[in-house]
């Protein structure tokens, strides 16, 4: 058995056109089904005896073969049908390729500036933060600072803050607070 040749396609078929090839033969395919199908209803109207002009309807043995042989048959269209779904969302889905880049274009002069639209609504008020307890107000104040420094308690006729400092950083040769 000899190989099949195959016909040159000049010019050559871009992927595109390829594609496009692959589509109208699922098309060409579908349709040859098609006429299948339409056999195979004139078939069972010949059998049953619904067809214009005939006289005689077949034996019921026929009715029951040519059944057997529209229901293998249709069996078969449906397995096709199947195969071209397939091919046909595989061709749809297939990537293009982009051609190379071309050159870009002038950029266009820019346009004039619009007018300032109005100022938008006033956002709603944040919720109220935390206060801070004289332990945080400590921790706070001591960070990072020299060991020579130490915390002095203060009494609170001195202090104008009693409630946000009860104590205050000093250095060690204890000088009052004055805030």
């Amino acid at each position: 058995m000899s190989m099949p040749t195959f016909p040159k396609n000049d010019p050559p078929l871009s992927r595109e056109g390829s594609l496009n090839e692959i589509i109208a033969s699922i098309a060409a395919e579908e349709l040859s089904l098609s006429h299948i199908l339409n056999a195979e209803g004139e078939k069972l109207q010949y059998v049953l005896g619904t067809l214009p002009g005939l006289d005689e309807a077949a034996s019921q043995d026929e009715v029951l073969r040519v059944n057997q042989s529209v229901k293998d048959t249709l069996s078969g269209i449906i397995e096709q049908q199947m195969m071209l779904s397939a091919k046909l969302g595989a061709a749809l889905k297939a990537p293009t390729i982009p051609g190379p880049a071309g050159t870009a274009g002038p950029t266009a002069p820019d346009g004039a500036a619009g007018a300032t639209g109005a100022d938008g609504p006033t956002g709603p008020t944040g919720a109220t933060g935390p206060t801070p307890t004289a332990t945080a107000v400590f921790a706070a104040n001591t960070q990072g600072l020299p060991s020579t420094y130490r915390p002095i308690p203060v009494l609170r006729s001195l202090c104008r803050m009693p409630r946000l400092c009860p104590q205050i950083l000093l250095p060690t040769r204890r000088t009052p607070c004055f805030r």
